[in-house]
């Protein structure tokens, strides 16, 4: 099983708790892939580039794939979803620390103005968002109406800020408890809820 971590806007896998997670993870036996993305305020954010990026380092993706994107880099995470060509659904999809939405101008193109979320729940399996309540630069209710967005299931900390330190187990436990789930659901399928009790047959 392939885990793909995607780092946030002005980060890199060798920053916050990336490098723990990928050791971390690697000892469990999970291949891990850690791309390397232009998100700097240096640089001009440009998302065709981005994408291109994740497409040559990521390439295809499988259906035992699991990507994890930290805050900025849950959208790009997205982005690539709904870009890339895909012959697979991969397992799951972790947003960690989400935001919803900017102030930003620079980094609103990255949004979900450009995204359909109704389009994109077909492209994984799974979705879930992990989101701290403690979360002073991204408020916990972003994580929740993304999990309401997305259907996903949330997963809520009391602690732990904007994951950015560099030891978060929850992110391990998320990924273990994903990887020894069976499949057992096609993607979508969680959309039927809404309509479990209709009144019509």
């Amino acid at each position: 099983m392939r885990i793909i971590l995607v780092h946030g806007f002005n980060a890199s896998p060798q920053m916050n708790f990336h490098p723990w997670l990928a050791s971390e993870l690697r000892e469990r036996g999970f291949e891990v892939v850690t791309p390397t993305l232009p998100l700097a305020a240096s640089e001009e954010l440009n998302l065709p580039n981005i994408v291109e990026e994740m497409k040559r380092q990521v390439g295809y993706l499988k259906s035992d794939d699991i990507l994890l994107g930290h805050s900025l880099g849950a959208f790009i995470v997205l982005q690539y979803l709904e870009a890339v060509e895909m012959t697979e659904t991969p397992r799951a999809v972790i947003m960690v620390a989400a935001p919803l939405k900017v102030s930003r101008p620079e980094l609103s193109r990255l949004f979900l103005a450009d995204l359909d979320a109704d389009v994109l729940m077909w492209k994984s399996r799974e979705f879930v968002v992990v989101h701290a309540k403690d979360d002073t630069m991204v408020p916990f209710e972003h994580g929740q109406k993304l999990a309401q967005m997305f259907k996903a299931r949330l997963v809520e900390t009391n602690d732990g800020g904007h994951f950015m330190g560099e030891q978060y187990p929850v992110l391990v436990e998320t990924v273990e408890d994903i990887a020894k789930q069976p499949f057992e659901f096609t993607p979508g399928q969680n959309l039927m809820d809404d309509f479990a009790h209709s009144l019509y047959p």
